[in-house]
């Protein structure tokens, strides 16, 4: 029989990863790494890079990025070497797939 990992996010314990960014890693292995990231309303990350690209899926509240606003279930992929700000307006939860973590860890 094959095992199931599983985690309860509802009583997940979040590290603050910046002011007003909390981060939960959900799996970390080499080149795969999945985390949760919430934003505090106004909050977000100074401009940087991602060599290897990042994907994002926008799970509540309002994701800002490029000035384009992204709501719940909107999905995004920055390509290898793009730059982006994130912030959040109104405060939001993302789910991160990237082959780095967003910090180091």
């Amino acid at each position: 029989m094959n095992t199931v990992n599983h985690i309860d996010t509802k009583s997940i314990q979040w590290k603050t990863v910046g002011d007003g960014v909390e981060m939960f890693v959900l799996r970390f292995e080499p080149g795969e790494v999945r985390t949760l990231l919430r934003f505090a309303p106004g909050k977000g990350y100074a401009p940087h890079r991602h060599p290897d690209g990042e994907e994002v899926f926008v799970l509540d509240g309002v994701y800002k990025d490029m000035d384009t606003e992204y709501g719940p279930g909107t999905y995004l992929y920055y390509p290898p070497n793009s730059e982006h700000s994130p912030i959040s307006p109104t405060g939001c939860t993302i789910l991160v797939m990237s082959p780095e973590p967003p910090i180091n860890l």
